[in-house]
């Protein structure tokens, strides 16, 4: 824990600059001209450079503030994102009973989150990322060393196990507020390793593997998946996606996938804990309703099935996770879960699609929102259900569905509004709270902006 501690307090450190450069602009520049507010100057001034003792650096704004060197040898990028959500959870007598502080109204920052990012001359990139909304969580801190003979790019540091599409996807990106019940029960978050990533055949295929110190989601899987704890194991992880369609620019595509892991506990830790949990897909509670509790186990493996398809304005996305643990007594339980979900953008827009990595990235609007000019952004309509069950070999944590219905506003690309009404149903759960079928209604609402 010395070590990772050390290296928390300098990435807290690099932040501390970021929040210094950051400061004076904070302004989207396509959400600031749609309000009307002077962007125009700052550009005009930022573009002309700047000379100091260290010779003579370029700065402006292009989806971020940016550093350049005057070679060009060292290029930084910083970023604010911001994310503010609020709603209200009512709950049946089944539920009330067994969480008193479900129901009700809640206001919160999701992401406060600040972000830096560079390259170095060819042969490195690398990004800082901390989340101030909630500190204990540790994001992306990574380089990646491009080009290496007979390997290619390889990127080291706290970053995502290469595990399931809509766990890839960033949360700026994804359809829904939250990802869908068993992304967040079963996949693995951030760790500490070493990965590489790469695609194949014109960007039609990607692959991508990594050995990972287990540092968090292990122990507790999808509630302290960023968070630094003592390690406990190792992880092997591996993605490989295709596309077997792909036309007009990613406008109409078929995208199938296929991700495994296997985790396994150090011989050092004499009781390591599994704990299988999620939220109703809202961050306005920390119940979990369903839940596993702890339990002892060697290791465990997953396999994650992803398809999706875009056709123009609508697409469709689905996954099937299926997690096997070994354990020496009791019994070997099999949990699984899956979700479908179809998305209708009522403005013409398709959502992107990323071939370097296989994953979706945010929609942009044809014409972006303006008060004064012909333009109001783009409307998505989206509905999803998701499935969870944690019940097997003597183990009761329940299982639970969800239909939730979306709306996104997106006045910019780094700009929108959301707005989620989910209802959860939960039976057969046997772990304390215990709960025979209770059913929880959630409307939430998010405003988000990157600077």
């Amino acid at each position: 824990m010395t070590a990772i501690s050390k290296y928390f307090l300098i990435s807290l450190s690099g932040c501390l600059f970021l929040v210094i450069f950051a400061s004076g602009t904070l302004a989207d520049n396509q959400l600031a001209e749609a309000l009307g507010f002077g962007y125009e100057g700052f550009k005009t001034t930022a573009q002309e450079g700047v000379s100091g003792p260290i010779g003579h650096w370029h700065y402006y704004w292009k989806d971020g503030f940016r550093i350049d060197s005057r070679e060009k040898n060292l290029n930084l990028k910083f970023n604010l994102n911001i994310m503010g959500d609020g709603g209200y959870i009512n709950d049946d007598d089944e539920l009330k009973n067994a969480f008193p502080d479900l129901k009700g109204s809640s206001l919160l920052f999701r992401r406060l989150m600040v972000t830096m990012a560079g390259s170095l001359y060819d042969f490195a990139e690398f990004k800082l990322q901390v989340d101030f909304a909630n500190a204990r969580d540790i994001k992306d801190e990574w380089i990646r060393f491009k080009g290496i003979p007979y390997i290619g790019h390889v990127t080291v540091g706290h970053i995502k196990e290469p595990f399931s599409l809509e766990k890839l996807t960033s949360l700026t990106a994804i359809t829904f507020m939250e990802r869908a019940l068993p992304t967040l029960a079963f996949t693995p978050g951030r760790n500490f390793g070493i990965t590489r990533q790469s695609p194949a055949f014109d960007r039609r295929m990607t692959w991508a593997v990594g050995a990972f110190l287990n540092t968090g989601s292990f122990s507790s899987v999808g509630d302290s998946e960023d968070q630094l704890s003592e390690a406990n194991g190792w992880d092997f992880t591996g993605r490989i996606t295709g596309l077997p369609h792909y036309e007009d620019q990613g406008r109409r595509l078929v995208h199938v996938g296929l991700s495994y892991t296997h985790q396994v506990r150090g011989d050092a830790i004499s009781d390591a804990q599994i704990q299988f949990r999620a939220r109703p897909e809202s961050r306005l509670t920390d119940d979990r309703l369903v839940d596993t509790g702890g339990f002892s186990a060697n290791w465990q493996g997953m396999i994650n099935p992803e398809v999706a398809m875009v056709s123009g304005p609508f697409s469709f996305q689905g996954e099937t996770c299926l997690t096997y643990v070994d354990r020496d007594t009791g019994g070997n339980p099999w949990f699984w879960g899956f979700y479908l979900f179809g998305s209708y953008i009522l403005t013409g827009e398709n959502r992107n699609y990323e071939t370097s990595k296989g994953v979706f990235t945010q929609v942009m609007p044809n014409r972006n929102f303006h008060l004064t000019k012909e333009g109001w952004g783009a409307l998505e309509l989206a509905l999803r259900f998701s499935y969870l069950d944690l019940n097997d070999a003597g183990i009761n944590g329940g299982r639970e569905h969800n239909m939730t219905a979306g709306l996104n506003w997106y006045l910019t690309p780094n700009t929108r509004f959301m707005f989620n009404f989910i209802r959860a149903r939960v039976k057969d759960r046997d772990t304390q709270p215990s709960v025979d079928n209770g059913l929880s209604h959630i409307f939430q609402a998010r405003f988000q902006m990157e600077f």
